[in-house]
C-alpha cells in the first residue's frame, strides 16, 4: 500500500478483497480450462489438481461476495462494483489519489 494515503478500511480491506477474489478466480478458472495433457508447464502449476481444491476455492469465491460486515464484505462489493466498471487500474489509481472508490 506504498504511496496510498491512510484510507478508510472499507476501502483499504475492500480493494485487497477484490485482488484476493480476482486471484482465486484465476486460480480456480485455470482448473477448469487446462487438461491433464496440457504441456504447459504454468497451467499445470496453477490448475487444482483435485476436484476439492476447486471446490474449496469456489466457496471462498462465494464466501468473498456474500460477506456480511461492513468493512470486507461492503468494501469488496464497492470495490468490484468500481473494477468492473473502470478496471482495476484506473480504480487503484482513483484511490491513490482521492482515497475512495471511485462512483
Amino acid at each position: 500500500m506504498t504511496g496510498y494515503r491512510n484510507l478508510d478500511p472499507e476501502v483499504e480491506e475492500g480493494i485487497c478483497q477484490v485482488v484476493g477474489h480476482m486471484w482465486l478466480e484465476s486460480e480456480v478458472m485455470a482448473g477448469s480450462s487446462s487438461s491433464s495433457s496440457d504441456s504447459s508447464s504454468s497451467n499445470k502449476s496453477k490448475a487444482p489438481k483435485d476436484p476439492i481444491d476447486r471446490k474449496l476455492g469456489e466457496f471462498f469465491l462465494h464466501q468473498i461476495s456474500v460477506d456480511s460486515s461492513p468493512i470486507y464484505g461492503e468494501g469488496f462489493r464497492a470495490g468490484h462494483a468500481a473494477m468492473m466498471q473502470y478496471g482495476l487500474r484506473r480504480t487503484l489509481d482513483h484511490i491513490r489519489m482521492t482515497g475512495r472508490f471511485p462512483v
